[in-house]
């Protein structure tokens, strides 16, 4: 039986130009983006096939969700990162939310979504792959090389991170700051 879990982002806020890299739209960002402004820029891109498109050092936020099981590598999911640190600007800000699945683990997770219009969206994450290393550990030291970690949340086998593109202003004076 799968596993049901609600995540909240009624509250969540993007600023800026912001890439939603997905393997599936469900149109969880295109919503909470429209909610903070209707003349923001969203670009979606589906996969890896449509990268060629996107526009370098463009984006203020890039927001992945639940993107990180298409990856088999770890080789892969690094190369990943740097391309997305590529995209965005200098202080671009990276949100990832995705399932805390250790290598040889498998498991159905059932996602209840919430937005800010009050709508609830349904998603069912496959974890099935038992090769696959989409821990929030291992995931944490992979962007440690192109982000600097801002916030990580792990709980019922969900992660959230947010990270910051390294050398950037921005974390750089929250840290001289203390």
């Amino acid at each position: 039986m799968a596993k049901e879990i609600f995540i909240n982002l009624e509250k969540e806020v993007f600023i800026g130009n912001v890439l939603d890299i997905g393997f599936e739209n469900n149109g969880i960002v295109y919503d909470l983006c429209k909610n903070t402004d209707d003349n923001m820029t969203i670009d979606y891109i589906n996969g890896m096939s449509e990268k060629n498109r996107i526009e370098k050092n463009y984006f203020d936020s890039c927001v992945m969700f639940f993107s990180l099981m298409e990856f088999k590598t770890k080789k892969s999911k690094l190369k990943f990162f740097k391309e997305i640190s590529d995209y965005i600007k200098k202080d671009g800000i990276l949100y990832l939310w995705d399932v805390d699945k250790p290598r040889f683990k498998t498991f159905l997770i059932k996602l209840r979504v919430f937005v800010p219009s009050k709508k609830c969206k349904k998603i069912t994450v496959n974890a099935f792959n038992p090769v696959i290393d989409a821990s929030c550990e291992n995931t944490r030291r992979l962007l440690q090389n192109y982000f600097d970690i801002i916030d990580l949340k792990c709980s019922d086998n969900i992660y959230y991170i947010k990270a910051q593109k390294k050398g950037s202003f921005l974390i750089g004076d929250i840290i001289n700051s203390n």
